[in-house]
C-alpha cells in the first residue's frame, strides 16, 4: 500500500506540491469506496509498509468489473479521543461550553486523561485487540466451506 501511495505522489509531480506525502493519502476501491490502508491521519492500527495489495480482494473484482477503479483522496483528520465527541455533543445540546464539559469529564474520570490513551491520541503505544476480544465484540471473519472462493465460485 505504501509503495502505491509513493508512486501516486511521484506521478503528481512532487515539485509542484513538495508538502504532499504518501502519509496524506487514502486509497479507496470500488462502487462503495472500500478503504485500503489507513483510515485517518495517524491511524496506528495499520502498517502500510507491510500491507500488501494481495491482502485485499479487489484485484479479482477489477478483473470482473474493469470499470471499477481505485480513487485517491486525502486522509480525514484523526477522530476525537474516546468519549470526547459524546461529551461535546451533550454540552452543545445543553448550551454549555463543550471544551469545559470535556475538561470536567476528564477530571471526574468519565473519559480517560490524554496520558492514559494510546496513539494517536496519547503517548502509549497502540496494542491491537486479540482475535478473542474481537470475537467477543462480534467481529468475526467469514467462514467458507473448504475449497470455496467467493471471487471465483459466483455466477454472474
Amino acid at each position: 500500500i505504501r509503495d502505491v501511495k509513493t508512486m501516486i505522489c511521484d506521478a503528481l509531480d512532487m515539485k509542484t506540491n513538495p508538502q504532499l506525502s504518501p502519509d496524506d493519502l487514502m486509497l479507496q476501491f470500488g462502487p462503495n469506496d472500500r478503504k485500503l490502508g489507513r483510515q485517518y491521519v495517524g491511524d496506528p492500527a495499520v502498517d502500510e509498509s507491510t500491507l500488501l495489495l494481495s491482502a485485499y480482494s479487489f484485484l479479482g473484482w477489477i478483473e470482473r468489473f474493469p470499470e471499477w477503479g481505485i480513487s485517491v483522496c486525502f486522509l480525514p483528520p484523526t477522530p476525537p479521543a474516546p468519549g470526547v465527541a459524546v461529551h461535546k455533543a451533550a454540552a452543545m445540546a445543553e448550551n454549555r461550553d463543550p471544551e469545559k464539559a470535556v475538561t470536567d469529564a476528564r477530571m471526574k474520570g468519565e473519559i480517560p486523561q490524554i496520558n492514559q490513551l494510546s496513539k494517536p491520541w496519547g503517548p502509549k503505544p497502540y496494542k491491537a485487540p486479540s482475535h478473542e476480544q474481537l470475537a467477543e465484540q462480534g467481529y468475526t471473519t467469514a467462514a467458507y466451506p473448504e475449497g470455496f472462493d467467493p471471487l471465483v465460485d459466483v455466477e454472474i
